[in-house]
């Protein structure tokens, strides 16, 4: 009975070793993922700081200049425009489709 507890108790201890490497291991890798997520918000902060500069030079703008501007599709572009709009920094001239242009709030 002894020897079978022994054995239980080491089995055990040998879990919660691999555990704690497995943790270690998750903490490494989500360390590595909040960087790049830093890193990420990061470059889409200095784009929208770009079409800021570039709508207060040209006075306006509008999705195909900006999908030029950083070389992204429109979609990305509008979405860029989209964030800086319900932030409050600029604001849309027009309803919808490609004669919509913004301009500094």
């Amino acid at each position: 009975m002894w020897v079978w507890v022994s054995g239980k108790q080491r089995e055990t201890r040998e879990e919660v070793e691999r555990l704690k490497k497995e943790i270690k291991a998750g903490e490494d890798d989500f360390a590595e993922l909040s960087d790049y997520n830093k890193k990420v918000a990061e470059i889409k902060e200095q784009k929208k700081q770009k079409i800021l500069n570039h709508v207060k030079e040209k006075g306006k703008t509008d999705a195909g200049l900006v999908s030029k501007l950083l070389d992204v599709s429109r979609y990305t572009a509008f979405r860029y425009l989209d964030e800086l709009e319900k932030a409050g920094r600029i604001e849309q001239i027009g309803a919808m489709g490609r004669g919509v242009e913004y301009k500094i709030k």
